[in-house]
C-alpha cells in the first residue's frame, strides 16, 4: 500500500472514531436527562404517598362502606300537653304527688315520665269505667293489673268500711293515676237515712281517706243510684252537702249488668264494648258502671281494654272525662241519668 493510501485510511478512522465519540456523548446526555426525569417523578410520587400516610384519618375514612352513620343523641324533650286549662295543671300536679308518694319511684325524671304517659288528647274518643263496692283483695288487684298493663285509668267508688286492710290497693290506685270516689261508708240507701245519717255516711269516707292517703274525694255515687226525687228533702240535703265539700253526684250512662246472676262474662264484655247501648247512647264520653266484686267482671274488663284501645278509645277517670266535656265539672251537679 502506498503512503498516500495509508494516510487516507488513517484520516477516515479518526473521523469514525470522532463520530462515535459524539454519538456516545449524545447517548450519555440523553440517558442522563431520562434518569433525571424518572427520578424526579418518583420523588413526587413518594412525596404524595408520604403525605397521605402521615395524614390523620377522618371519621368517614375509618368507616367501612357498609357501616351506618353514627347516630346523634336526641335530647329528652318534655311533651307539651294539648290541654292548657287550669284543671289540667292541677290534675298533673296531683298525679305527680301520687306517683311520688305511692309508686315506689324516686327518680324525678322517671316520675315525670310516668305522669306524661297519662296525658289526655281531648280530640280523641274516651270512656270512663267505674268500679263500685270495693276495694277487695284479688278482685280489685285484677282491675289494677289491667290498668297497669295497658296504662289506662278507671274510677273506684269505694265503700268506706273496706278501707281498713286495703290500704295497698288504695295507694296503688293513686300511683296508677286512677281516681277514688265516695260510695258511702256502709253502702246504705240514702233515701232511707236522715240528713245527719247521710252526712255521716259520706263525710266519714272522706275523712278516713284523708287520714290514710292525704286525699279528699270530689265524686259521690249514691248506692243503688238512689238519692230522692227532685225537690225532695233528701235530694236538697245531698246537693247542699256536695256544694259544701266541692263534690258532684256521679251516676252512669251505661251499666254492664255485672251484678245480674244470669249475666255471663261474655255478656258483660259485649256491653262494655258495644258502640251503642239499648237506649242508643254511644260509648264515647260515657260513664260505664261495673263492680269489682265478681271474677266475671274482671275477666270481661281484661278482654275489653285492648279492644277499646285498638278502636282509639282512651280509658280515663270520671273527672278527666267531665273536664274534657262541654259541661265540665260543676260542684253540686248531678251527672248522667239525672231527672
Amino acid at each position: 500500500m502506498s503512503k498516500k493510501s495509508r494516510k487516507r485510511k488513517k484520516r477516515i478512522r479518526k473521523i469514525l472514531i470522532g463520530a462515535c465519540g459524539v454519538l456516545l456523548l449524545a447517548l450519555l446526555v440523553l440517558l442522563t436527562v431520562l434518569l433525571i426525569r424518572l427520578f424526579s417523578c418518583g420523588a413526587k410520587e413518594a412525596s404524595v404517598d408520604l403525605s397521605a400516610a402521615s395524614a390523620v384519618p377522618t371519621a368517614a375514612a375509618t368507616l367501612l362502606p357498609t357501616d351506618p352513620p353514627a347516630a346523634t343523641p336526641t335530647p329528652y324533650v318534655t311533651p307539651v300537653p294539648k290541654i292548657t286549662d287550669a284543671w289540667y295543671a292541677e290534675r298533673n300536679e296531683a298525679l305527680t304527688q301520687h306517683v311520688r308518694a305511692f309508686s315506689g319511684l324516686t327518680d324525678e325524671e322517671a316520675i315525670q315520665k310516668r305522669v306524661e304517659g297519662m296525658a289526655i288528647d281531648p280530640d280523641q274518643k274516651m270512656v270512663a269505667f267505674t268500679f263500685d263496692d270495693g276495694p277487695r283483695d284479688e278482685l280489685t288487684d285484677g282491675v289494677l293489673d289491667v290498668c297497669e298493663q295497658y296504662n289506662v285509668r278507671v274510677t273506684f267508688f269505694i265503700k268506706g268500711a273496706y278501707i281498713a286492710g286495703h290500704e295497698p290497693q288504695l295507694k296503688r290506685m293513686l300511683a296508677l293515676g286512677c281516681e277514688i270516689g265516695n260510695h258511702t261508708w256502709d253502702h246504705l240507701d240514702i233515701e232511707k237515712l236522715t240528713t245527719e245519717e247521710m252526712r255521716y255516711q259520706i263525710e266519714q269516707v272522706d275523712d278516713t281517706l284523708y287520714n290514710v292517703l292525704g286525699v279528699r274525694t270530689k265524686l259521690f255515687r249514691p248506692p243503688y243510684i238512689s238519692y230522692g226525687q227532685k225537690g225532695s228533702d233528701t235530694r236538697n240535703a245531698l246537693i247542699e252537702l256536695m256544694q259544701k265539700h266541692g263534690m258532684a253526684v256521679i251516676n252512669h250512662t251505661r251499666s254492664t249488668h255485672d251484678t245480674y246472676d244470669n249475666y255471663t262474662e261474655d255478656m258483660i264484655y259485649e256491653r262494655m264494648i258495644a258502640e251503642k247501648d239499648e237506649s242508643g247512647y254511644g260509648l264515647h264520653k260515657s260513664i260505664v258502671l261495673c263492680h269489682d266484686k265478681t271474677q266475671k267482671t274482671i275477666g270481661a274488663f281484661r278482654r275489653a281494654v285492648p279492644v277499646l284501645l285498638e278502636q282509639g278509645y282512651q280509658l280515663v277517670t270520671v273527672s278527666e272525662l267531665l273536664n274534657c266535656s262541654d259541661e265540665g265539672f260543676r260542684v253540686g251537679a248531678i251527672y248522667k241519668k239525672a231527672d
